[in-house]
C-alpha cells in the first residue's frame, strides 16, 4: 500500500500554520528531514509516528493517509477520475494496482471485473480466472445488493452460456427484466448481433409494457369526468403513436380498457355519442379477441421496435422468435375486460347510471352477454 506520510504531514503542518523549521523544532529532528518527507524521498523512522501523530491530534492511521476519509479521497481522486480516459491495458493495470491496495473496496472490485470482460488478449483466461474468484468473494462476504448483482453480471459475460441461469439463481434481485438485461449486454459484448437484436426488442416490448402499466395508474380516472377524458384520451394517443396508428392483435386489451373508461367519461359528461362509439368500439374489441384460440401467439406491431416478439394470449409471457418465452412484467394488460361485469358493476363506474335504461345500452349489453357465452 502506498503510504501518504509525507503529503499528510504537509497538510496538518499547513493547518496548524507552521514552517518547517517550527515542526522540526518542535519533534527536535532537523528542518531537512521535514522537507525529504513532504517531498516524498523518505519516511519518518517508524519509532517516531506516535509523536507525531500526537503532535498533529490524530491517529496514526490518519497520519499514514489509511484512514476512511484518506482512502475515499485516493480511490476518487487518483483511481475513478482517471481510469476512464486510459487505454483497457493501462485501465487493468491501475484496477489492479487499487484492488490489491483496497481489497475491501467493493466498488474497485466490481470495477475491476467488468473491465477484465472486455479484455482480448494472452492472459485473457488469467484474468477470467481472477474474475470469477473476486465474484466468489464478493457474493461471499458483501451484502451490498448492488455490488452483487454487478458482480453477478460480470460473471455472466465470461461463464458458458448454459451456466448463466444458475448464476442468476444465486442472487435473489435478478428478477423478470434483469435477467433479461445481462443477456443483452453479454450478447453485445461477444458481437452475436441477432441474438442482441432479439433480446432487445423484447426488453423494449417490457420496458414499454411497464410505462403503460405506469400510466394507467392515477388519480383522473375517478373524481370529475372532464378530467378523466382529458387524461385517457392523452393515454390512448400514446397508445396510438406506439402502435403506428393500429392495433394490433396483442394490444387489442389495452385498447379496450381504454375504450370502455373513455366511454364511461363521455357519459358523465352528457356526450351520449362519444360514449357510445367508444363503448362500441370496445363491443368490437372482445369479438376480435374472442377468435383467437388460447394461447395463441398475438403480433405486437411496429416491428422496428419489438421486431417479432409475440404476446401470448392469457399467459403472463411474451415469445421471442426463437421459442424462448420471457415472463412479462405485471402492468400491461394480456388479457381482455370483463365488458358484462364492467356494464353491470353497481360501483365504479357510476358514470354508466345516465343511459342504463336506454335502448342503444342494452343492445350493446345484450351482445356483450353472447359474445361472453360462446
Amino acid at each position: 500500500m502506498d503510504l501518504l506520510i509525507g503529503e499528510k504531514i504537509k497538510q496538518f503542518r499547513k493547518d496548524k500554520e507552521m514552517t518547517q523549521d517550527a515542526l522540526a523544532q518542535a519533534l527536535d529532528i532537523s528542518p531537512q528531514a521535514i522537507s525529504k518527507w513532504e517531498c516524498g524521498d523518505g519516511y519518518p523512522d517508524i519509532t517516531l509516528l506516535p509523536t507525531i501523530a500526537n503532535f498533529f491530534e490524530v491517529t496514526v492511521d490518519e497520519l499514514i493517509g489509511n484512514d476512511d476519509i484518506s482512502a475515499k479521497a485516493d480511490v476518487q481522486k487518483n483511481y475513478f477520475n482517471i481510469v476512464n480516459t486510459l487505454s483497457l491495458d493501462e485501465q487493468l493495470e491501475l484496477s489492479f494496482k487499487y484492488y490489491k491496495k483496497y481489497p475491501r473496496n467493493w466498488h474497485i472490485a466490481t470495477s475491476l471485473m467488468h473491465r477484465i470482460t472486455r479484455y482480448r488478449g494472452k492472459n485473457e483466461d488469467e484474468y477470467r480466472k481472477q474474475l470469477v474468484n473476486i465474484g466468489e468473494r464478493i457474493l461471499k462476504d458483501c451484502t451490498d445488493s448492488t455490488v452483487r448483482r454487478s458482480a453477478v453480471t460480470a460473471m455472466c459475460m465470461v461463464c458458458d452460456e448454459k451456466e448463466i441461469g444458475a448464476l442468476l439463481n444465486r442472487d435473489t434481485t435478478f428478477w423478470y427484466d434483469g435477467r433479461r438485461e445481462v443477456y443483452e449486454k453479454r450478447y453485445k459484448l461477444f458481437g452475436e448481433e441477432d441474438k442482441y437484436w432479439m433480446i432487445r426488442n423484447a426488453g423494449n416490448f417490457v420496458q414499454t409494457s411497464a410505462m403503460i402499466g405506469r400510466l394507467r395508474e392515477h388519480k383522473s380516472y375517478i373524481g370529475k369526468p372532464e378530467d378523466s377524458v382529458a387524461w385517457n384520451t392523452m393515454y390512448l394517443n400514446i397508445l396510438t403513436g406506439i402502435t403506428q396508428n393500429s392495433i394490433p392483435d396483442g394490444w387489442i386489451p389495452e385498447y379496450t380498457m381504454q375504450y370502455i373508461r373513455l366511454s364511461a367519461a363521455y357519459f358523465g359528461l352528457g356526450d351520449r355519442e362519444s360514449g357510445y362509439s367508444h363503448l362500441e368500439k370496445a363491443l368490437e374489441l372482445c369479438k376480435r379477441w374472442q377468435e383467437f384460440p388460447e394461447n395463441a401467439l398475438l403480433d405486437l406491431g411496429n416491428p422496428l421496435f419489438f421486431g417479432e416478439t409475440k404476446l401470448i394470449k392469457n399467459d403472463w409471457h411474451i415469445q421471442l422468435p426463437n421459442e424462448e418465452k420471457l415472463p412479462l412484467l405485471r402492468g400491461f394488460k394480456n388479457s381482455i375486460p370483463n365488458l358484462v361485469s364492467i356494464m353491470e358493476a353497481e360501483s365504479g363506474w357510476e358514470w354508466f347510471d345516465n343511459v342504463r335504461n336506454e335502448e342503444r345500452w342494452t343492445t350493446i349489453l345484450s351482445s356483450a352477454k353472447s359474445l361472453a357465452d360462446m
